[in-house]
């Protein structure tokens, strides 16, 4: 009596962790999420500036596009979670570049729009205002497969600069 219920016990703790009705053939798989700006520091580093228009070229890595059904990425303050900008791509709309299992999206930010991690402060007016790091922002990317399924990549700690040179 103890063998048949230790085996179902067993069967009941390993049910998790097999996908029920998915074929991990079927699986689509995204990776290796990067970003880059038209905006560097002294050490190559990319960051959002402030008060500048900033493009801001995002890429991901997928094992198959046709499981792609669309994507969400969007820019998160660090600290406080708050997202201003959403940006919703699908395989139809366009606008982006898919090379190499690799998709490419090069998104335009206006001044003043990424998300900071930092709470508002006073402004002190100085004659020539030196570049500052103001707060930090987070990339999310969400990518939905065609089976329903989504998984999301999260890339952490970009830099916001005011007084861009």
């Amino acid at each position: 009596m103890k063998k048949p219920l230790f085996a179902f016990s067993l069967l009941l703790v390993f049910a998790g962790c097999i996908p029920i009705g998915t074929n991990p053939a079927d699986t689509l798989l995204i990776s290796d999420l990067r970003y880059e700006s038209n905006f560097r520091d002294a050490s190559g580093r990319s960051y959002i500036c402030d008060n500048k228009i900033t493009t801001l070229t995002y890429s991901f890595r997928y094992n198959d596009f046709a499981r792609i059904a669309r994507w969400d990425a969007r820019l998160v303050g660090e600290t406080t979670g708050q997202a201003t900008h959403t940006l919703s791509m699908s395989k139809d709309t366009g606008g982006y570049l898919n090379q190499n299992n690799r998709i490419s999206v090069n998104w335009a930010l206006s001044q003043g729009t990424a998300p900071l991690s930092v709470s508002p402060q006073s402004i002190v007016v100085t004659p020539v205002p030196q570049p500052r790091q103001i707060g930090a922002t987070r990339l999310e990317l969400t990518v939905f497969a065609t089976n329903g399924s989504s998984a999301r990549l999260v890339f952490p700690g970009i830099p916001v600069i005011d007084n861009c040179p």
